[in-house]
């Protein structure tokens, strides 16, 4: 004789599978929207971390980068550089340079000071270039003399210089034989002493 089933038991059965298989369900998408929150969290400590890195980087830099420029700027300015026309120590220079080559004759003259102007040059904002046109007048025993006057400024001197011009002529026309004791050439140059403003406004 067949076993009657017992659908009271059976639906119970039923009932209790289909919640357990409900929390299951439940309990697996809460653990994937858990690790999809702490991968999130992470992602995001980690790009606070690279752009916290990232700043710390750029401090550093630019703290470097303000040291070199603070040094430098302390350099050229206590190279005359940066800063007020320095007259008499160019004029001290000179004089110095001649001490030592012994020149026949050395003459020089400053005129005012002026912007500076170069083609397709152009300062930066608030800093203004300025150059103090100097003229030479020199005898010269022959045409290395020139070269070794401006390597001897050059080295006397940290201040920076550039020359225009310079003309050399014989100061005895037809004379085949050089003296060893007067001069034999006469040169006039135009230099200019480069200064450099700084304006903090």
């Amino acid at each position: 004789m067949p076993n009657k089933i017992d659908f009271q038991f059976l639906k119970r059965t039923l009932i209790f599978f289909v919640v357990a298989l409900i929390l299951s369900i439940g309990m697996v998408f809460a653990g994937i929207y858990y690790e999809d929150e702490k991968i999130a969290e992470h992602n995001k400590a980690k790009s606070s971390l690279s752009s916290a890195h990232a700043r710390y980087s750029k401090l550093v830099k630019d703290i470097d980068l303000i040291h070199l420029y603070t040094e430098s700027y302390k350099e050229f300015k206590k190279s005359g550089l940066i800063g007020p026309e320095r007259r008499l120590s160019w004029i001290e220079t000179l004089e110095s340079v001649n001490e030592v080559l012994q020149l026949p004759q050395l003459n020089y003259s400053l005129a005012p000071q002026e912007e500076f102007s170069r083609p397709k040059f152009k300062a930066a904002k608030k800093i203004l270039v300025s150059s103090t046109p100097m003229e030479l007048t020199m005898h010269l025993l022959h045409e290395e003399d020139i070269f070794t006057v401006f390597e001897g400024i050059e080295k006397s001197i940290d201040n920076l210089f550039s020359v225009d011009s310079c003309s050399i002529k014989r100061k005895k026309q037809g004379a085949n034989l050089l003296s060893t004791k007067e001069a034999n050439l006469t040169s006039s140059c135009l230099i200019r002493w480069i200064t450099v403003d700084v304006q903090s406004k």
